[in-house]
């Protein structure tokens, strides 16, 4: 019985070497792998102390005009409210500072995370801080 893989004479040839040979090592166009390593480039290490790249600063900047834009809103917002007690009086100077105080702490706190992860942080922060107090009473009288 032979089998596809016998030559047609029915000897079967046991040199497997010459199987995994190319050709003459002598021949000019003949690459040996161990005598020519392949050259892997090595990632770069993040560096903390780098300066940030175009979007990251582009995003910060944006996000940190609209919570600068937050804290106006919510200053105006507040001068129009009755004064109060000494606790509503605290609330309102809270929510004046809030969203600047939340851009900071972002910031402050995820000194050590990656730029997405201080980018989602900052839009929750835009989305929490809403000033709706200053968008219904500006928008409907």
């Amino acid at each position: 019985m032979t089998t596809a893989a016998s030559p047609p004479d029915g000897s079967v040839d046991h040199d497997d070497d010459d199987a995994l040979s190319w050709g003459d090592a002598d021949d000019a166009t003949h690459v040996d792998a161990a005598h020519n390593p392949v050259a892997v480039k090595e990632r770069r290490s993040h560096d903390d102390e780098g300066p940030l790249g175009s979007g990251p600063l582009i995003g910060f900047g944006v996000l940190g005009g609209l919570y600068l834009l937050y804290t106006v809103a919510w200053l105006i917002s507040a001068s129009v409210l009755a004064v109060g007690d000494l606790a509503s009086e605290v609330m309102r100077a809270l929510a004046i500072v809030a969203p600047a105080l939340w851009f900071v702490a972002t910031l402050w706190i995820g000194q050590s995370s990656r730029n997405r992860t201080k980018f989602v942080w900052l839009l929750i922060g835009a989305v929490v801080l809403i000033p709706w107090p200053f968008i219904l009473t500006r928008s409907f009288g």
